[in-house]
């Protein structure tokens, strides 16, 4: 079963996983690649009463008292949230305040945030000032890369984004891009087009 699912998540084929419990599963996955396409599986298979919980266990995932911590839960509330405008709404703010703390997955979080880019325009803390934050002070080339993406998307910290990829020059990553984990170096980062 867990191979079939692998295929359906792979092909991006939602429909067939049918539940969005067993799409949940791949947030916790060792290959990258599937807490990718398990949180947009959980985005096509979430809708109304059944995205707001699946919201809500996923921040509960988060938390140390959940004793299950999901590396992938940003992800997964980012998509359902994306697909879910109206629902996402009370939790927008919590989601960019993910970005301060230091046990979640930073890089997820700055790619959700652009994800729901048009979702987070009015948040508190204020998206585009957490963006540059992590522009300015931020230690992982990967995080980097999703947060010059993530500022186009905001249509900010143009000169914060240059300076981030200058001081990552040379730097390889690897990066999802809506299809497939591709490599790319900095600065040609800052050139990508946000393509997921």
């Amino acid at each position: 079963m867990k191979s079939e699912l692998r295929d359906y998540l792979k092909n991006k084929e939602y429909w067939k996983i049918r539940k969005p419990s067993l799409a949940m599963q791949f947030l916790y996955d060792s290959d990258e690649f599937y807490r990718f396409r398990s949180a947009e599986a959980l985005g096509y298979l979430c809708r109304g009463k059944t995205a707001r919980n699946f919201i809500l266990r996923l921040f509960w995932h988060l938390s140390d008292e959940s004793g299950a911590y999901c590396i992938g839960a940003p992800l997964g509330i980012a998509e359902i949230g994306r697909t879910n405008p109206d629902v996402f709404e009370g939790f927008k703010n919590k989601f960019v305040s993910l970005i301060d703390d230091w046990e979640v997955e930073r890089k997820y979080v700055v790619y959700g945030m652009g994800r729901v880019a048009h979702l987070i325009q009015d948040t508190y803390p204020d998206s585009r000032e957490k963006i540059a934050e992590v522009l300015k002070n931020d230690k992982s080339p990967e995080t980097i890369a999703y947060a010059i993406l993530t500022a186009k998307k905001l249509n900010c910290c143009i000169n914060e984004s240059f300076k981030a990829a200058e001081k990552f020059s040379g730097s390889i990553v690897r990066i999802y891009n809506g299809e497939k984990i591709l490599t790319i170096r900095f600065p040609e980062v800052i050139d990508m087009e946000y393509a997921f």
